[in-house]
């Protein structure tokens, strides 16, 4: 049997002459026995219906629900059917905005109805989306029931049980189970539950429980939790509630009677509790015992801890808490001895508040507060006395504090005196001194507060000097006992702020009518250098009332000490706010807000260019009117359009029912000009009708925007781009896209569509296509590409499907600074205070599936390779990475390196995962007209890009070193040509092609434009050369003959873009005019 709740508060309570409510229900006690007297199943009969039903599919679609929570159903399936009252559910399938259900089972409406159902669902509910549910349920209702819940996600769980619900008591075992569990269930874990069970077996009438578990989690230590507890359906006794952590345990004993009035006891112990692990800096070693009981009855309540005792140690403090204490809901406490020690600091308190007479002392001597806690030092001495009766209390209070600091605020001195009666009337004095307070942002030198006088007439002062704020005020008043209320006025009140000083400019008239519960605040102006805000009439403020404010002016220099150094605004705004309220009736405050700029401008610094944004008028309204609220405005910008409209929500507090219109006209993109260098600008005009629909829980949109003659001409802009337009259709929670971007050669059709139908699982859609349209980015590419590519996105995913056709292309690499290196892998960002920055994800992962094809007519000079490409390439990037699969050939090309001219002569580069880890299979030769004996010679290089193999061939086949020879020189180990020759003409290729950067930079000292060095022709007849360009177009060449010392000289100059005039001058003259062209 249970052991009774122990009867507590033996001391004498006398309640007050007032009216408690008393308790106008059942004890809880009662309540509960009565509903376990009988079975929570009421009785049933057999259910007999006169037909067969089947019904073989039901189906539904786009089904809503409302209520508080709106779901949308977007298909649902029905097979359900009844035979000679065999209940047959063969499907049911619902797939709805929060989340997918499918059962099925069968049962029987008589005997002891039996009962086979299966229910399997997903959430798709925050925090638990994705979450896995399957319910099973057999057994008979009327005799006993099994329940199984399986819990998958973001929560793991199981669920067994049995009961009978036909039984008085209500019989239940059950049990939960669960591996882990966290929370927050989603994102990053901040606590985690280990080996958790819950076991309870019995009846409600006579139970038992069980509970075991291991936490762990940020700021709480490794703890392991057990429960041991039994009750009924008036009381539960926890045997034992042991908390194993901090290297000790933590135990309650309690019980916890409901009978009749809420009683409990408890006895909680602390047993070898230490902290040096987990907080290594402020260890701390603890023993303790709290005996506390207690009783909750008809609003009142009374409670008692006959024994408090807590010794150890924090640091190297001595701690001590001891003592016993009493008290009740009428404020009536008895306090035999309280004391608190911590190292040389203490507090105790000791007295009477009882049912006449007051006697009570609280004294603090703290004299070394440093480092008793953490970020804690000064020093603090005190009393406060409380004395008198109930009917004529005094308080005195005398506390001085210095030094005193906490974490990184610092106070020098606080000083409190204060001494108050209530005899007939309330009177005495207050004066509060507080020296130097300083932390981050913050430097107070003085905060003075003196309080003094009676009910009848009182007043106060408060002077505050320092800084970010400095000032004071005055108040004085007198109260109305007997009408209760209090009348004031506040005065001589003026503070210095960073936006200025603020003043008030006449006093204001207080009056505080308690019986009424309301306020009255008379009219005045409160002003600034740069803002006057006024209240013209008495503010009458309760359960209904009215205010009118006036903002006379603002001048948004004030804001200037606020806003970054990028940012100027300038401008006057006025306006005006009246606001009624009555909180006895139903609905929502009326009131109306209007706000008018004059003179605005705004100007932002954008690329170290200003950027001014000026308007002609600025007007905002709010307006809160028959439960609709509604906001409109009105903006016209200086040569730029005007943008206005007004958004309305009808039934603010229940449907919430969008209306309004949102207008643009004429609305220019000419205003970013300023931002964009010489030569560089935007052009184009947006307008839009648009109309509001729907809720806020589902927004509609109605009407077109259009943004035509769109051109942008900069430097950035990948291609020349003419006017274009583009258009957008919305019908409700769908929209449509077309438009058309022009370029001078070539243009790209924009189409798409959007879908907001279910505004947590939107779509939207973009499709380009194009046609040869050419692309320059300066000074290295130019190509022509035919895109027909589709963008998809959703809340979840990105996805970019199609292809890219590159039919043209002329990719030009001139040089790359002699000092260039590559990005290292592990290259780390700092930001201007010098730490990491966290590189962003992506919010929403990016699939794309893209078809590269490069067409016959690519071309690409680089580092000393002219030569054709072409191939196929197909990118796709997924959760895994971007990866580049297919081939890319080189048909032809010439390669000139090491003095020698190169033919490639096969070309492939076979891309299968990452993009920068080709392989390769490429053969140069040496150009057969510079060779020799009609041998060719070549290098052929293989494998990965990172790890190239490179051997030398020749044909005919021949040794390394002669290959070598006819790959390098062009002639073979045996030719005539002398040794020296052979090896001055090898070398001196080899040294020109390692010295064109110094070269180049030696030009540019000079005002020479690509000042090249470089070798010529083969054998006797080889020649080192060198150019550049003297002036723009003017190209000079000359050439000396490394054996026969012969000079040529070479003029060229360019007329036209592809137009040349060239004159040679050596062992004979020439004038030629040469023309590029290409196909």
């Amino acid at each position: 049997a249970l052991p009774k709740v122990a009867k507590v508060a033996q001391e004498q309570v006398v309640e007050p002459k007032i009216d408690n409510p008393q308790p106008e229900e059942k004890p809880l006690g009662e309540t509960m026995k009565e509903l376990f007297s009988k079975p929570v199943l009421p009785e049933m009969t057999d259910v007999h219906l006169p037909l067969n039903l089947n019904i073989q599919a039901f189906r539904g679609e786009q089904l809503r629900l409302t209520g508080d929570t709106d779901i949308t159903i977007y298909n649902l399936l029905l097979k359900v059917s009844s035979i000679d009252g065999q209940m047959k559910l063969d499907a049911l399938d619902v797939d709805s905005d929060q989340g997918k259900v499918t059962a099925s089972g069968n049962a029987q409406l008589q005997d002891n109805w039996p009962v086979d159902i299966t229910l399997n669902g997903t959430l798709n509910i925050d925090p638990l989306k994705g979450e896995k549910v399957q319910l099973k349920v057999g057994g008979e209702v009327r005799k006993k029931l099994t329940v199984g819940v399986d819990l998958n996600g973001p929560v793991a769980m199981t669920l067994r049980a049995e009961t009978q619900l036909a039984e008085a008591g209500l019989p239940l075992d059950m049990e939960v189970k669960s591996k882990q569990l966290y929370w927050p269930f989603t994102g990053e874990k901040a606590y985690q539950a280990d080996d958790l069970l819950l076991k309870f077996n019995g009846k409600m009438t006579d139970y038992t429980l069980a509970f075991s578990t291991a936490v762990k989690g940020q700021s709480l230590p490794p703890a392991k939790i057990n429960l041991n507890a039994k009750g009924n359906e008036q009381q539960v006794n926890l045997d034992k509630l042991t908390v194993a952590a901090l290297e000790g345990k933590t135990e309650l004993k309690a019980l916890l009677d409901w009978q009749q009035a809420i009683s409990w006891r408890g006895e909680l112990t602390l047993d070898g509790i230490n902290t040096a692990k987990e907080v290594p800096d402020w260890p701390s070693k603890l023993n303790g015992l709290i005996k506390t009981q207690g009783s909750l009855y008809g609003g009142s309540w009374q409670m008692s801890v006959p024994e408090l005792k807590i010794s150890g140690n924090v640091k190297q403090n001595k701690v001590d808490v001891s003592g016993s204490l009493q008290g009740n809901s009428y404020m009536q406490w008895k306090i035999p001895g309280l004391h608190l020690a911590l190292g040389p600091n203490s507090a105790d308190v000791k007295g009477e508040l009882g049912v006449k007479d007051l006697n009570l002392d609280a004294t603090i001597d703290a004299p070394h507060l440093d480092n008793a806690l953490p970020g804690l030092g000064g020093t603090a001495k005190g009393l406060v006395k409380v004395r008198g009766t109930v009917d004529a209390p005094q308080l005195l209070a005398d506390i001085t504090a210095r030094a005193l600091r906490w974490q990184e605020l610092s106070v020098a001195q606080v000083n409190v005196k204060g001494d108050v009666k209530s005899t007939d009337q309330i009177g005495g004095n207050l004066d509060v001194r507080v020296d130097r307070i300083s932390q981050p942002g913050v430097n107070i030198s003085l905060v003075q507060l003196n309080a003094k006088g009676n009910e009848k007439q009182h007043d106060l002062q408060l002077r505050v000097q320092g800084d970010p704020v400095s000032g004071q005020l005055s108040l004085a008043g007198s109260f109305d006992r007997k009408a209760e209320r209090w009348k004031g006025t506040l005065s001589n009140t003026r503070f210095q702020t960073p936006v200025g000083p603020v003043a008030l400019t006449r006093d204001i008239a207080l009056d505080y009518r308690n019986l009424e519960q309301k306020i009255s605040i008379g009219p005045h102006c409160w002003t600034n250098p740069n803002a006057e805000l006024c209240v013209p009439q008495t503010i009458d403020a309760g359960a209904s009332g009215r205010a009118v404010v006036n903002l006379n002016r603002f001048d948004l220099a004030m804001l200037k000490p606020f806003m970054p150094e990028a940012t100027q605004a300038s401008g006057v705004f006025s306006g005006n706010a009246d606001v009624s309220w009555d909180t006895t009736k139903e609905g929502l405050p009326q009131g109306k807000v209007t706000l008018s700029g004059r003179n605005v401008k705004v100007t932002q610094t954008v690329n170290d260019a200003p950027l001014p944004v000026a308007f002609d008028t600025l007007n905002l309204t709010a307006d809160l009117h028959n439960n609709r609220a509604q906001l409109g405005w009105l903006i016209r910008l200086t040569n730029n359009g005007q943008l206005d409209g007004q958004v309305q929500v009808t039934d603010p507090q229940g449907r919430r029912n969008l209306g309004g219109n949102v207008n643009i006209s004429n609305f220019s993109l000419a205003m970013i000009n300023p931002i964009f260098s010489r030569g560089e600008k935007a052009e184009g005009r947006l307008n839009a009708r648009l109309t509001l629909g729907g809720n806020v829980q589902s927004p509609q949109l109605f009407g077109q925007m259009q943004l035509n003659g769109v051109d942008i001409d900069g430097n950035f802009m990948p291609f020349d781009m003419q006017p274009s337009q583009l258009a957008m259709n919305f019908t409700g929670t769908r929209s449509t896209l077309q438009g058309t971007v022009n370029t001078r050669q070539g243009q790209i059709a924009l189409s798409g569509n959007a879908d907001w139908t279910q505004i947590d699982n939107w779509r939207a859609q973009i499709a380009a296509k194009g046609s040869r349209v050419r692309i320059t980015v300066p000074p290295m590419v130019r190509l022509d590409v035919s895109p027909d590519v589709v963008f998809t996105a959703t809340p979840s995913l990105f996805n970019l499907d199609g292809s890219v056709d590159v039919p043209w292309a002329r990719i030009v690499v001139n040089e790359v600074p002699e000092s260039a290196v590559g990005v290292s892998s592990d290259e780390v960002m700092l930001d201007k205070n010098l730490q990491p920055i966290k590189q962003q994800s992506a919010g929403i992962p990016i699939n794309s599936n893209l078809t590269i094809h490069v067409g016959n007519n690519v071309r690409l000079d680089a580092f000393g390779l002219k030569a054709r490409l072409t191939g196929d390439l197909k990118v796709a990037q997924d959760k895994q990475g971007l990866g580049l699969n297919g081939q890319i050939n080189i048909p032809e090309g010439r390669f000139h390196a090491y003095g020698q001219d190169l033919i490639v002569r096969k070309g492939e580069l076979l891309f299968s995962g990452p993009p920068d880890q080709p392989l390769l299979n490429i053969e140069a030769i040496r150009n057969p007209d510079a060779t020799e004996d009609d041998v060719i010679a070549g290098v052929r290089v293989t494998g990965s890009a990172d790890q190239p193999k490179a051997e030398i061939f020749s044909d005919p086949a021949m040794s390394q070193q002669e290959a070598l020879s006819y790959l390098l020189r062009g002639q073979g180990l045996g030719s005539g040509q002398s040794d020296s020759a052979a090896m001055t003409s090898m070398l001196i290729g080899m040294g020109v092609a390692q010295s064109g950067q110094v070269v180049g930079k030696i030009g540019e000292t000079f005002g020479v434009s690509n000042l090249a060095l470089d070798t010529e022709g083969v054998g006797d007849s080889s020649q080192v050369v060198v150019s550049g360009y003297v002036l723009p177009g003017l190209q000079v060449k000359y050439g000396v003959g490394i054996f026969d010392s012969l000079a040529t000289l070479t003029l060229r100059y360019r007329l036209m873009p592809k137009l040349y005039m060239e004159a040679v001058s050596g062992v004979d003259q020439a004038l030629d005019l040469l023309y590029q062209f290409e196909f």
